[in-house]
């Protein structure tokens, strides 16, 4: 019972403050954002209601980096201001150890961690669409990209499929002037096992790629120089995975796409012989970037009960600087990444854990 109070006045007295702080950076982020675009605003004469609904947009992706400031400046006011006024040494006179105190916090951190990981992937990639989507095309009236017709298509798929097209138009999910080679032993050597050709192919969802007046030439490559040729009025390949939204041609960020999309945009560009290394290192940050609430709350609350006078003033500047700290060996980490220099888990997870061994530390520390 006597656990379940105490339990709820640390979490309350700490809501309060986590509130105001989030709110406050929110509304520092738009601000900031809101007075470098102004110029851009006026010229294009965009309305009140377009510029306040991008600025909706934007809060989601604001929220996944000030989640962290937020619970690190609750963490040292509302311990801090226990440990100045002797709250925390009748705690801990009563029996209730400083972990046991730590715990609802941390519990609590769990929670939002699970909460940003969950806006991260469902929230976020959407709402940046919206965002690019009002800023670029509805307030910027930049022309939008062409996503019908894909021209000079040249794709690998998989298992060893390369598909090669004049062009391919997405309306009618048809290939045009399609050469189509099935390759073996890719690893090693790499050889052609049969090749189709043919003016048009186009695709259904009963019958997959149907290939139309073309030819098929099949290799034996244990006999040199030897192979069939084949023409026909249709071929259908059923086997082939590929369907026509592989081929679209459409540019999205990394911030765009939740953690599946990306691992699916990686492969293929992998399969395509397209540089990955920058897309790893943003896969990653989508486990680690949540977590970081936790993690720093784990650092700041032994550092809140370390000091005896920490006031409100020397919180904010304490946490400021703590934070700053933070995202700037996050930026460290994350420049190493892209440039290839540190794997990219290390990349995305380096900060994390240093601050959370530097946490327990501490804390080990500071209970003695």
């Amino acid at each position: 019972m006597i656990a379940r109070i105490l339990y709820s006045y640390i979490i309350r007295e700490f809501l309060v403050i986590f509130a105001a702080a989030l709110g406050g950076f929110l509304l520092v982020c738009l601000i900031g954002d809101a007075a470098e675009r102004l110029s851009k605003f006026i010229d294009s004469q965009a309305p009140v209601k377009l510029i306040l609904l991008y600025y909706l947009f934007q809060v989601p992706f604001y929220l996944i980096y000030i989640l962290p400031a937020s619970s690190l400046i609750a963490t040292l006011f509302t311990l801090g201001r226990m440990n100045r006024h002797h709250e925390l040494t009748a705690m801990r006179s009563s029996g209730v150890s400083l972990g046991r105190i730590f715990m609802p916090l941390l519990v609590l951190m769990l929670f939002v961690s699970a909460a940003a990981f969950l806006i991260d992937e469902k929230v976020v990639p959407a709402a940046n669409m919206r965002k690019t989507e009002i800023y670029d095309y509805r307030i910027r009236g930049r022309a939008r990209p062409s996503l019908d017709v894909r021209s000079n298509l040249d794709y690998l798929g998989e298992e060893g499929r390369r598909w090669r097209a004049a062009s391919f138009i997405r309306r009618t999910s048809s290939l045009r002037e399609v050469e189509f080679l099935k390759l073996v032993d890719q690893n090693q050597h790499p050889r052609i096992a049969y090749r189709i050709d043919a003016p048009l192919a186009n695709w259904s969802a009963d019958s997959g790629w149907c290939f139309t007046d073309g030819t098929l030439r099949l290799f034996d490559h244990e006999r040199q120089g030897s192979e069939w040729v084949v023409n026909f009025d249709r071929l259908y390949l059923k086997d082939a995975s590929e369907v026509p939204e592989d081929f679209t041609f459409e540019v999205k960020l990394a911030q765009q796409m939740n953690f599946r999309e990306l691992s699916v945009a990686i492969q293929r560009k992998v399969r395509n012989g397209v540089r990955v290394t920058r897309d790893r290192v943003e896969l990653w940050l989508k486990t680690s970037m949540p977590v970081t609430s936790f993690i720093i709350v784990v650092f700041g609350a032994p550092l809140a009960v370390s000091r005896r006078r920490l006031g409100p003033g020397i919180g904010i500047a304490l946490g400021l600087l703590v934070y700053m700290v933070f995202m700037g060996s996050f930026y460290i980490t994350r420049s190493l990444g892209y440039n290839d220099v540190i794997h990219p888990v290390a990349a995305a997870w380096s900060s994390n854990i240093i601050f959370g061994i530097a946490g327990i530390a501490f804390f080990l520390r500071v209970r003695k």
